[in-house]
């Protein structure tokens, strides 16, 4: 079995390895010593073109959803213990407002509004 479980991975990135030394039995059962070298240089002669020679990518303004909260500095994601029966009426009465609003979104103007006091 073979012990570096990342060579394919190593040979297919192009990353060099150190030269290892391993021992193999042959088929007679004598231990013979053998170098290997993980490092493809055929293959990185093969992936390095010229800047000239590779094709030119075009590059597309982003599509999908947009950027949301949590990927976003200027909102920090927290933790607060509230009352399940609370939250629960809290959660009803934000599903049947005509105009929607998320609980964050409440939690931050009710912060707001006490910062206000």
């Amino acid at each position: 079995m073979d012990k570096d479980k990342f060579k394919g991975l190593l040979e297919i990135t192009g990353e060099k390895t150190k030269t290892a030394t391993t021992t193999k039995k042959s088929d007679n059962g004598a231990a013979r010593r053998q170098s290997t070298n993980n490092s493809m240089p055929a293959a990185k002669a093969q992936t390095s073109q010229s800047a000239a020679e590779q094709p030119e990518v075009e590059i597309r303004p982003r599509t999908g959803r947009p950027a949301g909260k949590r990927s976003s500095s200027d909102y920090k994601q927290v933790t607060a213990y509230i009352d399940l029966a609370t939250y629960k009426k809290v959660k009803v009465r934000l599903f049947e407002q005509d105009e929607k609003q998320e609980f964050s979104e409440l939690v931050d103007k009710l912060l707001k509004d006490w910062l206000l006091k």
